[in-house]
């Protein structure tokens, strides 16, 4: 090859993934000339006639992985350097490529500059072993001249035969030393035998390997020699034998000699130099193990522990004598590890897995486990690396976290509820004030009178709304819903407060329906319409500065309808998108209660759908709403029935708020019913009779004996009676089945209009 090692240098990058392949042919191609193959096959074509000086290789391939074109490589050409590259280094790795021959080995991702630094020193040593082969020729052929030279003296001149002899000895000895350096790769072990040898074997005063060389060194007396020990790459330092305390010459034969001698000498030291960096590298890397937060764990193809690094010993509390050998689902759980295993099996490079350990430590730790495939020659896999961390306190932190926001939503819910009721309450309080100033003023009163029921109404419909948000009040029957119909009905309530943000804002507001054909959902007419009123007030509020509001449906015939609402207003940022459906969060301040989203999740959530929202800042916003269609009509009007007389009767009620049941008797006497109160449970049990009362109303939540314990003791006695349930807190789920095995006919909910009341009393006595 060329002196210049990288004019006409060969390289053949050998790699199964296409984008690494030409990733490095792409970064050495303006300096050498490449070549790529795609497996160990074609490489081993392309090596006849590439006829490469340096092969660069992955170590994991199929069909033929790295080691085994390693192995192929050396034998055809033992001067080809290799250059082994892998994501999935280990030592083991390592010390199967060097022990094939490799060069060096490099751990993806590298850095352009190391790849180049790499292939550099690769091509000096394949030069510095081709002059090194080329010298031992030379050398094999001097001692083939100086054998005929010594064969002619001989026969010209016996009397030379003591001092050839001692020439041949010279050899033998000069032999020998290069035998003996060449195959040892530390430094000091290689300047101490060479300088041992040549001082007992030849006679040399002093033998010295030195850096540089001495400055008092007189290059014209025969007594010392400077043979200088470089390779292409520089210096590696100087030979110097002195014999100038005996002042006996050195001859020029050994001179020539000992040069040869220097650059089999550059040869060992190198290679010293090279077998230090490797382990060098060797020991960062065990170092790094050793200091690793993680446990990192060599798993055995049979699942036995075969490494273990102090973290591992920290994290499941056992020293390395006791894991090594150990079977792995000792310490993992036995399902998740053979999950994880199969998976990598069937060609997962890695797979993440969370798990408590089963053995070690008092309290398992919880931990988040990695593991790594490490596959042989024909894709088998040989083994596991297993990279442990141990999440307990990361765990921790993470449920006082989820405590933390449990309870600042708490405080949210009650602040919440709080403003709303208080401007409820600010209206009631304030009318019945005015109307307590001007009781004759009959106008006046009624107009104030309308004002306090429309707020109690809202009220309602705001406790309704919670109560149905936790589930604790049941839905209305659904019925078929023509979802393009609800848009229209939404825009028609909205329109006004539209028109008004125009002429108040003057900013421009856009409206864009686009409503497909689409199939009617099942669902409450009523929900939707302010499921959808919601939706368009909130993109309403997200454009100040005006836009465009955009109304999409489409339908995936006898699947879904996709509902899509698009504003251009200011958009959110990703913590905000993250708890816009939160109960009673708002970044509106005191103009927005938090309630309009969160009910909207609810509806969508009621009604079998689902919800999502696209937003950045600055680029408005995209609630995407998907319902599945109705899969056969509902809701039919119920059959015409014939109007029945109402009927008096007589009624037992029980509440312990004072002022409730002071208001149901009113309501109940004012339609004709007989009424008896009572302020408790055991009040009512104590004037109950069979036969005295048609009707049972009795509060469900109360001090003492509540609803449930008075109408268990009320069915012990009479299980014929009626009776109905009033209640301000809601229903769980799992308390309709109670209701059913009591017999209860209704269960109302606070507060409950006089008709309302009056037509639960008339559908129990008539059903009795």
């Amino acid at each position: 090859m060329s002196a210049t090692t990288t004019a006409l240098a060969r390289v053949l990058v050998v790699d199964d993934e296409l984008g690494p392949r030409e990733s490095l042919r792409m970064l050495l191609k303006p300096v050498y000339q490449i070549q790529t193959a795609e497996n160990g096959r074609t490489a081993l074509d392309l090596l006849r006639r590439f006829q490469p000086d340096v092969v660069i290789m992955d170590i994991k391939m199929p069909e033929m992985d790295g080691l085994e074109l390693l192995r192929h490589v050396k034998r055809a050409d033992p001067s080809i350097e290799v250059v082994m590259i892998t994501a999935y280094a280990s030592l083991e790795t390592v010390k199967h490529a060097l022990t094939h021959g490799a060069f060096e080995y490099l751990i993806k991702p590298f850095s352009r500059q190391d790849l180049e630094d790499v292939v550099r020193r690769a091509l000096l040593r394949r030069q510095a072993d081709l002059g090194a082969r080329g010298q031992v020729a030379r050398l094999v052929e001097d001692m083939r001249r100086l054998s005929a030279k010594t064969r002619e003296l001989e026969e010209a001149a016996r009397g030379e035969a003591a001092e050839q002899s001692l020439r041949v000895t010279q050899l033998s000895i000069l032999r020998e030393i290069s035998r003996t350096i060449v195959g040892q790769l530390d430094p000091q072990h290689v300047t101490a035998a060479v300088t041992e040898q040549l001082r007992t074997a030849l006679g040399y005063d002093s033998v010295a390997i030195v850096p540089e060389a001495p400055a008092d060194l007189d290059r014209a007396d025969a007594a010392v020699i400077d043979c200088a020990i470089r390779d292409v790459q520089g210096s590696l330092g100087h030979l110097v034998v002195d014999n100038r305390p005996s002042r006996r010459a050195i001859d020029p034969r050994e001179r020539e000699l000992l040069e040869m001698l220097s650059e089999y000498l550059a040869i060992a030291l190198r290679n010293s130099r090279l077998y230090g960096e490797i382990a060098d590298t060797k020991q960062l890397l065990e170092q790094t193990i050793a200091s690793a937060g993680e446990a990192i764990i060599s798993v055995s193809p049979d699942d036995r522990i075969e490494k273990w690094n102090p973290a591992a010993e920290r994290i499941f509390g056992l020293g390395a004598g006791q894991a090594i050998g150990r079977p792995i689902t000792d310490l993992l759980h036995r399902g998740d590890y053979t999950e994880a295993k199969r998976r990598l099996a069937e060609g997962t490079p890695i797979h993440a897995f969370e798990t408590t350990a089963t053995a070690g430590q008092p309290r398992p730790p919880e931990l988040a486990v990695t593991l790594s495939a490490l596959h042989g020659r024909h894709g088998r896999l040989d083994g596991l690396i297993a990279i442990v961390r141990d999440i307990t306190a990361q765990r921790e932190i993470e449920k006082q976290h989820r405590q933390s926001e449990k309870l600042t939503a708490l405080g949210q819910l009650a602040g919440g509820i709080a403003h709303d009721f208080n401007n409820l309450l600010q209206a009631i309080l304030g009318y019945a004030q005015l109307m307590k100033q001007n009781p004759q003023d009959a106008e006046f009163v009624a107009r104030s009178l309308n004002v306090v029921e429309a707020a109690a109404v809202d009220g309602s419909e705001t406790v309704r709304r919670i109560q149905q948000f936790a589930r604790l009040r049941p839905d209305e029957q659904f019925v078929g819903v023509d979802v393009n119909q609800i848009v229209h009905d939404a825009v028609a309530i909205v329109r006004p407060r539209w028109e008004e943000k125009i002429a108040r804002d003057n900013r421009p507001l856009d409206l864009r329906l686009d409503l497909g054909t689409i199939e009617t959902v099942n669902g409450r007419p009523a929900a939707m319409t302010e499921l959808m009123t919601n939706l368009i007030l909130n993109a309403l509020d997200a454009m100040p500065d005006g836009g465009t509001l955009t109304v999409t449906t489409r339908g995936e015939p006898g699947r879904q309808i996709t509902l899509m609402v698009t504003d251009t207003g200011v958009g959110m940022p990703e913590p905000v998108r993250r708890r816009i459906f939160e109960p009673f969060f708002s970044t509106k301040g005191e103009a927005g209660s938090g309630l309009g989203l969160s009910m909207v999740y609810s509806i969508v959530r009621r009604h079998g759908g689902e919800i999502r929202v696209e937003s950045e800042p600055g680029r408005g916003a995209t609630f995407t709403l998907t319902f599945p269609v109705a899969s056969e009509p509902v809701g039919a009007e119920p059959e015409t029935v014939l109007p029945r007389a109402r009927r008096p009767a007589r009624v037992l009620l029980v509440d312990d708020d004072p002022k409730v049941l002071g208001t149901l008797t009113e309501i109940l006497r004012s339609v004709g019913h007989t009424v008896t109160a009572a302020a408790s449970g055991s009040a009512g049990l104590a004037g109950y009779r069979p036969g005295r009362f048609d009707v049972v109303l009795s509060n469900l939540g109360m001090a003492g004996m509540n609803g449930w314990e008075l109408a268990e003791r009320v069915r012990h006695v009479d299980t014929n009676v009626a009776i109905l349930f009033i209640t301000g807190w809601g229903l769980r789920d799992e308390e309709h089945g109670r209701l059913k095995m009591l017999k209860i006919r209704k269960c109302l909910f606070k507060p409950v209009r006089p008709v309302e009341l009056d037509a639960a009393i008339q559908d129990a006595i008539a059903a009795v």
